[in-house]
C-alpha cells in the first residue's frame, strides 16, 4: 500500500500543505495543494466534467492530480501533489 489518509485539521481551500513522511528511517518531504473548483448548475453534466478536464491539464507542470472530491457549495475540491519539491531529508 502507497496511500495513507490523514485528516488536516482547519484546512482550507487554496493552501499549500507540506508534509514530512519517514519511512524505513529515511524522511521525505511532500507538498500538496488542494484548490477549488466552481461547480456551475447552469451547465449540465457534460459540460461542467469538460470545464474540470481543461483546469486539470491546464494545472501547472510540477503538480500531480491526486483526488477530485464531491461538490460541496457549488465548488469541487481538487487536490494535487507537486512532483518536483518531493525529496529527501537530510537528518
Amino acid at each position: 500500500m502507497s496511500q495513507i489518509c490523514i485528516n488536516v485539521p482547519g484546512m482550507k481551500a487554496n493552501q499549500t500543505i507540506n508534509v514530512a513522511v519517514t519511512v524505513n528511517g529515511k524522511t521525505r518531504s511532500l507538498n500538496y495543494r488542494v484548490e477549488t473548483f466552481p461547480w456551475s448548475e447552469e451547465l449540465d453534466s457534460v459540460e461542467r466534467i469538460d470545464v474540470l478536464r481543461t483546469f486539470i491539464k491546464d494545472y501547472a507542470d510540477d503538480w500531480n492530480l491526486v483526488q477530485i472530491g464531491p461538490p460541496e457549495n457549488n465548488l469541487i475540491p481538487v487536490m494535487f501533489k507537486q512532483r518536483t519539491l518531493e525529496r529527501a531529508i537530510k537528518q
